[in-house]
């Protein structure tokens, strides 16, 4: 599978997940920092654990599959434009742009509110990348998308939780 001049390097996308990946737990660092309620700051700190115990691993990967053609052998050129495509936009954008999502003057619901667009978008990415991937890949791949389905679950009922008691 080789990708068409209009579409991001793998290895630039690549780096792109691992930066959102660090961003992401710089996120939870801050949002945690700034939230008033108790709950919400244990499950940021929970998640900003979980981001940077993924990173490791998650880089490993993406330096091997950086490096092979096999790991991509389920790839179409669609996959490929679907993955450069949130890289280059607000799937990036949205993620690297950390200091404003957990900004001072937000109040909880509103993190809670970013958390939740951000987890979505990893599981999207992460979701490709699983169909993408080869068989070697697919384990790492498959636990980032059923933890990011998890912190979807808590973050959703938190946020229905806080928002029935205002």
């Amino acid at each position: 599978m080789t990708p068409t001049k209009d579409c991001l390097p793998i290895a630039q996308v690549l780096d792109t997940v691992l930066r959102v990946e660090r961003d992401v737990a710089g996120f939870y660092r801050s949002a945690a920092d700034r939230t008033n309620e108790d709950e919400v700051k244990r499950l940021f700190d929970g998640l900003h654990r979980v981001k940077q115990d993924n990173h490791p691993e998650l880089e490993k990967v993406c330096r091997e599959i950086e490096c092979g053609d096999r790991a991509f052998e389920n790839a179409t050129e669609k996959d490929v434009h679907f993955l450069s495509a949130m890289a280059e936009t607000s799937f990036y954008r949205q993620t690297g742009k950390v200091s404003e999502l957990a900004d001072p003057s937000l109040q909880t619901p509103h993190l809670l509110e970013n958390a939740l667009k951000l987890e979505k978008d990893l599981l999207l990415f992460y979701m490709k990348f699983y169909g993408m991937s080869c068989s070697a890949h697919r384990p790492l791949f498959s636990r980032l998308i059923e933890t990011s389905q998890q912190h979807i679950a808590e973050l959703n009922n938190v946020a229905t939780r806080l928002g029935s008691r205002r």
